[in-house]
């Protein structure tokens, strides 16, 4: 009974840390430059765009709808995305003040044919505390989307997106976010002992079975 208890447990724990959410931009019908802060909800999320100065621009559209607003030409993957143009950023909490979790993003560089890297800088609060992660991709990369994977991003109160100092723009889409919490290391290693501990249990148990045929 206590074993199966215990698995019940664990596999609820395990499925709490799956449940993931995507911010895809496709309900935004921007499709123009701003100069100031924009704020949507997306799948259970906050999602707040702005100019991280007074030069600072955004926008959300496909470029391949609007080629004069993104001259000479920006990274697209056929789809509505956010384009950063000059110094913004992208923060992002839960709309229900959850802890959540970054898995995924798909990023490339805005503006195409200038000779320019991709460089991002995610900075999470966990705990209190910030962390802090860098993206950085050479130019003949960098006008395509590519899929950035995070393993360190979790727990996270909130999370801000922005370009490089010397390269500050950037493309956005397909923001993957775990709904749940990811248990701690220690979440992990109690479930493991535990495992342990009913392991035991049941090996003892089927010791005494075959003790008392044996009789």
């Amino acid at each position: 009974m206590i074993a199966k208890l215990f698995i019940a447990g664990a596999v609820a724990l395990l499925a709490t840390a799956g449940q993931a959410a995507t911010i895809d931009f496709e309900a935004q019908k921007i499709d123009d430059f701003g100069y100031q802060s924009y704020d949507f909800t997306e799948n259970g999320f906050r999602v707040t765009l702005a100019p991280t100065s007074i030069f600072g621009m955004y926008l959300i559209n496909d470029p391949a709808k609007n080629l004069g607003m993104c001259g000479p030409g920006c990274a697209s993957n056929g789809t509505t995305a956010y384009y950063g143009l000059n110094e913004t950023s992208v923060s992002i909490s839960h709309a229900g003040g959850d802890l959540f979790s970054l898995t995924s993003i798909d990023a490339a560089q805005t503006f195409l044919r200038l000779d320019r890297p991709l460089t991002l800088t995610l900075t999470g609060m966990q705990a209190g505390r910030n962390i802090e992660t860098s993206i950085f991709v050479d130019p003949n990369s960098a006008a395509r989307f590519s899929t950035f994977s995070f393993a360190n991003l979790v727990n996270l109160s909130f999370l801000t997106i922005s370009g490089g100092i010397d390269f500050p723009e950037f493309a956005l889409d397909n923001v993957v976010l775990s709904t749940s919490a990811v248990p701690e290391p220690a979440s992990w290693a109690m479930m493991i002992s535990g495992f342990a501990v009913v392991g035991g249990l049941m090996r003892r148990g089927r010791s005494s079975k075959a003790r008392a045929n044996y009789v």
